[in-house]
C-alpha cells in the first residue's frame, strides 16, 4: 500500500485528532500502554499514526520497519467484531496482510473466535509492568527496602534543598532544558524517547497529561508525565531524573504519584523495550501484574516486525 492509497481511507493523526482519539480511548477501557494518547504523542516520529472513524469506533493504523499493523479499535464492546472486519476489509482491499499489535490476551482471544485462522505471537518484550500505587507511594516492606534506602538518603542529603512542583505550560520549558543533558549515544528508541518527551512537554498544555518536577536549589533534576488510562489506572508515561543523584529517582516517582494520582489504585509503568537494564529495574520494583501483549496474522505468515 504506498502513501496515496492509505490516504484514502485513513488519514495522518494531526493534533486536532487528539480530542476525538481520547474520547474513543475513554469508550475503550484499555489498560494497555500503547492505547494513550501521551504514549501515541511521545513516539508519532517511530511509529506515525493514521485513523478511520465512524460513530461507532475508531481505528489506528501503525506502521514499523515498512508494515502496516492495526492497534485494538477503540469502541464499546458490543462494536469490536464490526470494527475489526472492517479493518480486514480496508487491508484486504489492498492485498496488504492483515496484522494485528498490542493486542491483550482478551482481545487476542476475541479476535480468534472472529478469525480461527490467525494465531497470536506473545511479545515479552512489550508486556507493561504494572504497580500498586500505595506500594510507590509509601516504599514499604522487605522487598522495596533498597529503594526505601535510597529515597531516604535522598531526603537526607537533600532536606531544605528539594522541592515539587506540578508541571505547567509556564515550567515545562524547563524540563526541556533539563533534557538537553540527556546525551543519547547509538541507541535508536532512547533518542525517539528523549526527542518525544520534549514534543509532550511542548504541547503539554494541549494533552490529557498530569505532570511534577523534582528541584534541587532551584534547578530541575527530574520530572515524570503521566495521564489516566481507567478509572483504576493511571499510566507513567514519562520518567526522567539526574542518574548521579541518589535516590532521586525513587523521589520523583513516590511524589508524583502523592501529588497528580493520589486516588489511583493501579500505575501501569509501560514495557522495557526489550533493554536487559530496563528489565531489571522495573523487575526490582515488583510489579502487582504484567500486562501480555501480541501481535496477531493469519497462521503461517511471519509475525515480526
Amino acid at each position: 500500500m504506498n502513501k496515496l492509497d492509505l490516504e484514502a481511507d485513513f488519514k495522518l493523526v494531526t493534533l486536532s485528532d487528539l480530542p476525538v482519539i481520547q474520547k474513543y480511548l475513554e469508550k475503550s477501557h484499555y489498560e494497555e500502554s500503547n492505547h494513550n494518547l501521551i504514549n501515541m504523542i511521545q513516539w508519532a516520529d517511530l511509529y506515525p499514526l493514521f485513523i478511520y472513524r465512524t460513530e461507532n469506533y475508531l481505528l489506528l493504523l501503525g506502521i514499523y520497519q515498512r508494515q502496516m499493523f492495526l492497534y485494538m479499535p477503540l469502541c464499546e464492546e458490543e462494536y469490536f467484531e464490526q470494527a475489526l472486519r472492517k479493518g480486514k476489509s480496508i487491508f484486504d482491499r489492498y492485498k496488504c496482510p492483515f496484522v494485528l499489535s498490542c493486542f491483550t490476551k482478551e482481545m487476542m482471544k476475541k479476535v480468534i473466535e472472529i478469525y480461527p485462522e490467525y494465531c497470536g505471537c506473545h511479545e515479552c518484550a512489550a508486556d507493561d509492568y504494572v504497580y500498586e500505587v500505595a506500594s510507590l507511594k509509601s516504599f514499604a516492606g522487605k522487598k522495596l527496602q533498597k529503594k526505601r534506602n535510597h529515597l531516604n538518603a535522598f531526603y537526607k542529603e537533600y532536606d531544605g534543598r528539594w522541592s515539587y512542583e506540578s508541571i505547567t505550560s509556564e515550567n515545562a520549558q524547563e524540563c526541556i532544558e533539563f533534557l538537553k543533558t540527556w546525551t543519547v549515544v547509538d541507541d535508536e528508541r532512547l533518542a525517539y524517547d528523549v526527542s518525544g518527551a520534549k514534543r509532550v512537554l511542548e504541547h503539554f498544555e494541549v494533552l490529557p497529561a498530569r505532570g511534577g518536577l523534582i528541584r534541587i536549589d532551584g534547578q530541575v533534576k527530574a520530572f515524570a508525565i503521566g495521564s489516566v488510562l481507567t478509572e483504576r489506572m493511571c499510566q507513567e508515561n514519562i520518567e526522567k531524573a539526574d542518574e548521579s543523584i541518589r535516590g532521586l529517582y525513587q523521589a520523583i516517582c513516590r511524589e508524583f504519584l502523592i501529588h497528580e494520582f493520589p486516588d489511583f489504585q493501579y500505575v501501569n509503568r509501560e514495557d522495557d523495550m526489550g533493554m536487559e537494564n530496563l528489565r531489571q529495574a522495573k523487575k526490582a520494583y515488583h510489579p502487582s501484574f504484567m500486562i501480555e501483549k501480541y501481535r496477531l496474522c493469519r497462521a503461517g505468515e511471519q509475525h515480526g516486525n
